[in-house]
């Protein structure tokens, strides 16, 4: 059929941009349109379906079942016939008989279609773009069912439900692309931007960051170049890519595209280098060119260069890659200039920047930076000196153009405040300040320079200062010891002030048990979120660090991960907040009784200074527990000798008077001395300070042998040497024992007797058990109130250990004492 017989609105401009903005022609089939077509069929009874989309030249089929090709010519278009009555149905029965059809080469040759009915595509904004069609090779006189046209329209509608939600996913797609695009260009100027920032007056590396950020925004380019002007030629002074061989290339301005670009001074966009009037033929082939896009660079009024992206294909480029390249060659004229600037300035200031750069001090020439209510928000450098990057351990050369914010995260805001105040106010500002996140001390002067800018210049005083507060971390800590009363007290003022002396997250103070098998950890001082560790650890549960304790020296662990005495099994110190730590021993008498912890949660390095301090700190602790124990000690004995001895001197009265008293004979007087020597022997252990090594039981039997015959006594035990303060501390609970029962308990019966058994104990940490057991005597019963001197000295247990259990039975009194074994027994060297 003649295409001038088709419908006028086959050609419709209107109707053919509509079908042009599905952008469904040539694409792959999809299983939506193809189950429609194939639903077509089975409703309809006929074995050929089509989705037909009618163009200005052709009919394309987007779907179709039991038909040979994707689409025809518009000659055998049946389809386009049903453009004319979007309402309904077009039914041809027998498409012989028809005038529009009859002559169709699909009519008069293969397939040999007789039958046809389409359905309308009418989009929503009523333009028809073709329709859904069933054709039989057979003629059908009665067309289709009412129930079959129904269907076939319904169907229909959803090949447009079809097309509207594809186009839908396809604008969505094109946004979401869109968005990533300038996303990407964003990055790319970015990125340029910070690379020329940091090039200082190297004019070639500003070029080459222009190249690079051009060619990351534009991915289609292959190459690129920068070409810049020299007298009538451009030379190629800054290549990327496929043009990287081509450095020093020089071109003619007349007579080549970047020239046509640079005379003009207006952006090109060169689709296909192979018929483009303004290159030279004879350096595509060397160049492979096949499209490129050039933006002049501008310089006031003139044009510097060109730069230029290109790619091997045609058509590589479109107008808004043009547009992206326009960003960039404004990035390459401010860097160019700056570039120019610093080094103008650069080469007329060289006598001050070499004393600049010898200062041993940091220097920093700064320039703040304000926010839009014109606030001082941060502060940028614009120079640093050689000795800054050796204070502050950074890289002078990375700096330039670069906030202090950026350059040290986390910087103390008095940083930009003190700075903010000197530009303010013109005066001059002297800090001694911490940068934390370095962990560094600085002294020096900021002062202000011209306009928003500043200098500074400083010296480090780490050393200084934290020598400095350790010093007078231990002034204070004496000042503070001197008033203390209690163990307990000290430890805790010695840890917090350690703690917060050494920025150390945790410190504390902690009692040895046995062979360093075990340490009693007193309350501790932490900082804010580490709990406290007070109670009893083993220390073979945190790796094997019993050696360095057990000769003394101290145990410094800079990380336990990396440490080989903890870095099999860091774990058990990482769960008590543990990355670096010293233990630092308190030895008496060659073994070491105690330790002073200091521990941080990250990895550190202790220094020797550090070290030196907390070895001041545990022999000032040291002391102070000692006196503090020592006059615990000796207000107990002053108590008790002077108990004792006011009870000796009533003795001592009574057998005079009962003695003496009308006796002439010698006997009687002989007696009396006995007497009152033996209790002066007993009187002189007592006020002892310090005794030989004693056996066991003969002290014992020496204290208990003044109180009662030692008969009464029933002794169970082995026999082992026991060091001198040992010996006071059981005479002293024999003693006050066997007093007590002799006035309430046992000894008071004539019946009565007391059994004395001790044992030692083996485990982690060795221990001795006293039992005093009494028995034939009355009921023992518990002293009322808070108890005398003697309850007092029966709890303290054997060498203070407060490890006393007392039971008051109808038997009588049954008492348990304890006490680490290691100090009861001498100890040999």
């Amino acid at each position: 059929m003649a295409s001038q017989r088709l419908p006028s609105l086959v050609e419709d401009d209107a109707r053919l941009d509509a079908l042009a903005s599905y952008a469904i022609l040539d694409t792959p089939a999809e299983r939506g349109f193809d189950d429609i077509v194939l639903l077509a069929c089975q409703l309809c009874q006929v074995p050929v379906s089509l989705v037909s989309l009618v163009a200005d030249d052709r009919q394309w089929f987007k779907a179709r079942v039991n038909f040979p090709s994707c689409g025809t010519d518009l000659n055998s278009s049946v389809c386009a016939h049903a453009l004319a009555q979007p309402d309904e149905v077009l039914v041809i029965p027998d498409l012989t008989a028809d005038p529009r059809t009859r002559a169709n080469p699909l009519v008069t040759g293969d397939p040999f279609i007789r039958f046809y009915a389409g359905a309308p595509l009418v989009m929503p904004d009523g333009h028809v773009l073709g329709s859904l069609c069933v054709i039989d090779k057979a003629v059908r006189p009665a067309g289709l069912t009412e129930a079959q046209a129904e269907n076939l329209k319904a169907l229909a509608r959803q090949v447009v439900t079809q097309l509207e939600l594809r186009r839908a996913v396809m604008t969505r797609d094109q946004a979401r692309g869109e968005e990533q695009r300038a996303y990407q260009v964003r990055e790319a100027l970015r990125d340029a931007q910070a690379r020329i920032a940091a090039t200082g007056d190297d004019l070639d590396a500003v070029l080459q960051a222009v190249v690079a950020g051009a060619i990351q925004a534009v991915p289609t380019a292959e190459g690129g170049v920068i070409e810049l002007l020299d007298g009538d030629r451009l030379e190629y002074r800054a290549v990327r890519g496929t043009l990287a061989p081509h450095l020093g290339l020089r071109v003619p301005l007349a007579t080549s595209s970047a020239g046509y670009c640079a005379r003009t001074g207006l952006p090109y966009l060169m689709a296909d280098a192979a018929s483009d009037p303004h290159v030279r033929r004879d350096l595509v082939a060397g160049l492979g060119l096949g499209s490129a896009i050039l933006a002049p660079i501008p310089h006031g009024d003139a044009v510097l260069g060109v730069l230029k992206l290109q790619a091997a294909r045609p058509g590589a480029f479109t107008r808004g890659d043009l547009d992206i390249l326009g960003l960039f060659t404004s990035a390459a004229t401010a860097g160019l200039t700056e570039a120019t600037a610093r080094a103008d300035a650069r080469a007329k200031d060289v006598y001050w920047r070499g004393l600049f750069d010898r200062l041993s001090e940091g220097f920093v020439v700064g320039e703040v930076i304000r926010d839009a209510a014109g606030h001082v928000a941060d502060w940028r450098y614009v120079e640093v000196n050689p000795a800054w990057g050796e204070l502050i351990g950074i890289d002078p050369s990375t700096v330039a153009g670069r906030t202090v914010r950026e350059v040290i995260p986390d910087i103390e805001n008095e940083w930009v405040s003190e700075v903010a105040d000197v530009v303010a106010t013109g005066r001059t500002a002297n800090f001694t300040r911490r940068i934390g996140t370095l962990g560094r001390w600085y002294e020096g002067r900021a002062f202000a320079l011209d306009g928003d800018r500043f200098g500074i210049i400083f010296l480090e005083v780490t050393a200084r200062v934290e020598a400095d507060a350790r010093r007078l971390a231990l002034l204070s800590l004496g000042d503070r010891l001197r008033d203390l009363a209690t163990v307990g007290e000290m430890t805790r003022a010695a840890a917090e002030i350690v703690g917060r002396t050494l920025g150390a997250t945790r410190a504390g103070f902690g009692r040895i048990e046995g062979d360093v098998e075990a340490i009693e950890v007193e309350p501790d001082w932490t900082a804010p979120g580490i709990p406290s560790i007070a109670g009893r650890h083993r220390f073979d549960d945190y790796g094997d660090i019993r050696a360095h304790l057990r000769r003394g020296d101290a145990l410094v662990i800079d990380d336990v991960a990396t440490d080989p005495r903890t870095r099999d099994d860091p774990g058990p110190m990482r769960a008590i907040d543990v990355g670096a730590l010293v233990n630092m021993p308190v030895r008496e008498r060659g073994r070491t009784v105690a330790v002073f912890i200091v521990h941080d949660v990250q990895a550190r390095i202790w220094t020797p200074e550090e070290l030196s301090f907390l070895r001041n700190v545990a022999d000032r602790l040291e002391v102070g527990v000692a006196r503090v124990r020592a006059e615990e000690l000796q207000a107990v004995l002053n108590t008790e000798l002077a108990h004792r001895l006011k009870n000796t001197l009533a003795v001592v009265q009574s057998i005079a008077t009962q003695t003496l008293r009308g006796v002439t004979e010698r006997e009687p007087v002989d007696a009396f001395e006995r007497r009152v020597l033996a209790l002066s022997r007993a009187h002189d252990v007592l006020m002892q300070k310090s005794w030989a090594a004693a056996r066991m039981q003969a002290v014992m039997e020496s204290v208990l042998g003044m109180q009662a015959d030692l008969d009464r006594f029933a002794f169970d035990g082995p026999d082992m040497d026991i060091s001198p303060q040992a010996a006071l501390s059981l005479t002293l609970l024999l003693h006050e024992l066997a007093t007590n029962a002799l006035k309430y308990g046992s000894l008071s019966a004539n019946s009565g007797q007391v059994r004395v058994a001790w044992r030692t104990e083996d485990g982690t940490a060795p221990a001795l058990v006293l039992d005093w057991t009494e028995t034939g005597g009355p009921a023992a019963a518990a002293p009322t109130g808070r108890g005398g001197f003697g309850s007092k000295l029966i709890r303290m247990g054997l060498v203070g250990t407060r490890k006393a259990d007392l039971r008051y039975a109808s038997t009588g009194l049954r008492a348990e004492f304890r006490a680490p074994l290691t100090d009861i027994q001498i100890q040999v060297h």
